[in-house]
């Protein structure tokens, strides 16, 4: 099975798409880094349930506490809408370059952003900065038009004379250009706008589903899982699981009944999101991201690898992983599809049968927000050793889950290739 994986693998680097969609991720990295960790630095510190905040009481004794809340989320959704942009210019740069071999004066990249940030515009319920940035999250339509635009321009470079600079461009032939851009990029807002109809359905159908019922099911839960796990590792990002469990009633009715009784072994519903998902299968976030983190660093030689997952430890035990998905990059790739979807699920399995056999009683309290994520069992249930052991037991399988697909990463440097990606 491996051996096939690698050749798939491999294969696949070889593709100019793929090539051009590696080498975008890579040019973003340190800007998704840096933007995690201002987005951990808000989370803990300054949003108003942060676990910083909750234990300090900062908006009462640090001076000037909204005012730099409110720097550090502007901050971060910028930077975030910032990532996507460049995305856009950057895959459409590298599929253009690898395609052709020419010079073009960058005007594959800045049509492809031009398109991008017209259609995040056009397509989100409002121009505030948290619509756009909600819009601007979902990375596979940035790196979709990015290879659309790129593919373009390389096919008209290849049938045409034209010169594709832009001091070439730069005369009325750019201006009628740009402007047939904005009414055919007002259209495909529109079209997208109206097929999202589709989408949509299908969504709350499948949430229907799900949320038929009082409570959450085992497998209700392990189902939202994975659908939400597919959308991450196609850069989807999407916050089905949370829909799902906001749906439910049964945290409620626990909250309620400890609040009578303070006892979490008889709580009426035991098996919830938060009771499974949120303490045990997505501990560094979706993928149970900090067990690969740690397993790169135990196990790869190859000095990117273990650079990324060095700088991005720390930001995965505040769930923070999008940059460890971005820089290895678990994105897209079929080397990490299988285990990326397995570690919740048998974490989550895990954690269902320690709270069944009465082991440990299920996680029902409200935790701070942003709280490291191995912790939220143990604090989920009022200092519980038991289920900070089953936590630290599900990470640890996880890593060995992650172990023999993490080996691969080495085998796949060939030759003079100093990096993954290369």
């Amino acid at each position: 099975m491996t051996s096939q994986l690698i050749k798939i693998t491999k294969k696949l680097y070889k593709q100019n798409f793929y090539q051009a969609i590696l080498s975008a991720l890579w040019l973003i990295f340190p800007l998704e880094f840096v933007a995690a960790t201002f987005h951990i630095i808000y989370e803990t510190g300054f949003h108003r349930n942060g676990i910083l905040e909750v234990i300090l009481n900062l908006h009462t004794n640090l001076p000037g506490f909204y005012a730099i809340s409110y720097l550090l989320k502007s901050t971060n959704d910028l930077t975030f809408i910032t990532i996507s942009l460049l995305l856009a210019f950057f895959t459409a740069e590298n599929l253009f370059e690898l395609r052709s071999k020419l010079s073009h004066e960058h005007l594959a990249g800045i049509t492809s952003l031009f398109i991008y940030f017209l259609l995040i515009v056009e397509t989100a319920p409002s121009l505030d900065f948290p619509q756009i940035t909600e819009v601007a999250g979902n990375l596979l339509i940035p790196i979709v038009i990015g290879l659309l635009t790129g593919y373009g321009y390389s096919l008209l470079a290849r049938n045409s004379h034209i010169k594709l600079t832009v001091s070439y461009w730069a005369t009325n032939r750019l201006i009628i250009i740009f402007s047939l851009l904005i009414v055919v990029i007002g259209a495909i807002s529109f079209a997208v706008y109206q097929t999202q109809l589709f989408p949509n359905y299908l969504s709350q159908q499948l949430q229907n589903l799900i949320q038929v019922g009082n409570r959450p099911s085992f497998w209700k839960i392990i189902l939202a899982t994975f659908l939400s796990n597919i959308g991450h590792f196609f850069g989807v990002i999407n916050d089905f699981t949370t829909t799902i469990g906001n749906h439910f009633s049964s945290g409620t009715a626990n909250l309620t009944y400890l609040a009578d009784h303070h006892n979490l072994w008889k709580i009426p519903y035991p098996i919830t999101l938060h009771s499974l998902y949120d303490s045990y299968g997505a501990l560094g976030g979706n993928g149970m991201l900090l067990a690969l983190a740690g397993t790169i660093l135990i196990r790869v030689k190859n000095q990117r690898a273990r650079l990324v997952a060095g700088l991005s430890f720390t930001q995965t035990l505040f769930d923070q992983g999008e940059a460890l998905m971005i820089g290895i990059p678990i994105l897209f790739n079929p080397l990490f599809l299988i285990p990326f979807l397995v570690t919740p699920i048998v974490s989550m399995s895990i954690g269902y049968l320690a709270i069944v056999a009465h082991l440990v009683p299920a996680s029902a309290y409200v935790i701070p927000y942003a709280t490291p994520s191995i912790l939220r069992a143990f604090l989920g249930t009022n200092g519980n050793f038991g289920a900070l052991l089953i936590s630290l037991l599900s990470l640890v399988i996880s890593g060995l889950i992650y172990y023999p697909f993490v080996s691969l990463i080495d085998q796949l440097v060939e030759g003079k290739e100093a990096d993954f990606h290369a």
